[in-house]
């Protein structure tokens, strides 16, 4: 969790303290979440590229990576 969180506060350009908060609430968009999974990918973390797509709270994320078939229930 603590690497998405870190992935996250890279993309957004400020910290996040609420791991519920929704990616694109937080002002995210489409590109921002494609380089926040090709990070994550490059980190060694189980992803799609569209995994903050379907998953976009850290806690969401964090949990799918954790089991990737998460990933396919949206």
């Amino acid at each position: 969790m603590e690497k998405l969180s870190h992935l996250w506060e890279e993309a957004l350009g400020e910290p996040v303290t609420d791991i519920d908060a929704d990616f694109f609430d937080l002002g995210g968009d489409s590109l921002m979440a494609l380089t926040i999974a090709t990070r994550a990918i490059d980190a060694g973390l189980p992803m799609p590229r569209s995994g903050v797509l379907r998953r976009s709270t850290i806690r969401q994320l964090a949990e799918a990576v954790e089991e990737p078939e998460l990933f396919d229930q949206v």
